[in-house]
């Protein structure tokens, strides 16, 4: 029996970047908790966010942000992960000096922070994904003493993974943990903090087994997580590794391939 659901957002319910989610899930989502089934909205986004995406539902559910760094409800933080200011910093100093073409943000629990508000990323993470992000004029400036910083991500518009390839990802690969999270994104996060993490924290947190999960996604960083659960899907859209890591294959997110397969479970 199924007893907690955790989906990836982007690609998987919504197209990349939007809040324009179809509303019949929030009557799905009211009918299932109702029923004692816990439901998760797991992403790379900021917790504002989905939070906005699932406003009709936000106190009946739990939200895994930031690629698994911070995991709550609407009314408290269960867990933080945070990356320690000497590694961010000096990713986002080799960032800027050699990925020409790419830009990054950092994030807290409640803030992200990017040092140009004109940018292409700065405008689509807050004007499309609705994010709370902030311009600050140089993020390596002696400055977020007081700030948990959880992630920082790499952006590309269309090529990030392979920005990063010859120099980014072979010196940080071993020192965070990094997830590509579509063509754009490359998130970088402490070790421990990833979806897969983040979902067995919730599994023990809940006392429910890998066998009673239902995962959903479509990229390379929910892998993981839909191996290591009881049921899992990938989206038709999803990549052909992620479709062979799921147990099965469900309509894309332009069919609302979820929400056929959670009716099912009402």
């Amino acid at each position: 029996m199924i007893k907690l659901i955790v989906t990836d957002i982007d690609g998987t319910l919504v197209k990349d970047g939007t809040l324009d989610i179809n509303p019949e899930y929030m009557d799905v989502i009211k009918k299932l908790t109702e029923k004692g089934i816990h439901f998760v909205a797991c992403s790379g986004r900021q917790y504002c966010s989905e939070r906005q995406l699932f406003a009709p539902v936000k106190d009946r559910i739990f939200f895994i942000s930031d690629g698994g760094t911070l995991i709550r409800t609407s009314e408290k933080i269960l867990k933080v992960h945070t990356l320690s200011a000497e590694i961010w910093k000096n990713m986002a100093r080799m960032a800027k000096k050699e990925m020409p073409g790419c830009d990054y943000f950092i994030s807290s629990p409640d803030v992200s922070y990017a040092e140009n508000s004109k940018t292409p990323m700065f405008r689509w993470l807050h004007d499309s994904y609705g994010y709370d992000i902030r311009e600050v004029p140089d993020l390596l400036k002696p400055s977020f003493e007081n700030e948990r910083i959880m992630k920082i991500a790499i952006y590309n518009t269309d090529h990030c993974e392979e920005k990063c390839a010859p120099v980014f990802t072979p010196y940080w690969k071993d020192k965070v943990n990094m997830a590509c999270a579509g063509k754009e994104w490359m998130d970088c996060t402490p070790h421990g903090a990833d979806k897969k993490s983040a979902v067995a924290f919730l599994q023990e947190y809940l006392g429910i087994s890998p066998e009673e999960t239902c995962t959903f996604g479509d990229n390379i960083n929910d892998i993981e997580m839909l191996k290591n659960a009881g049921y899992s899907y990938a989206v038709a859209n999803a990549r052909e590794e992620v479709q062979a890591a799921a147990k099965a294959v469900c309509p894309s997110y332009l069919e609302d391939g979820v929400l056929s397969v959670l009716k099912t479970l009402l």
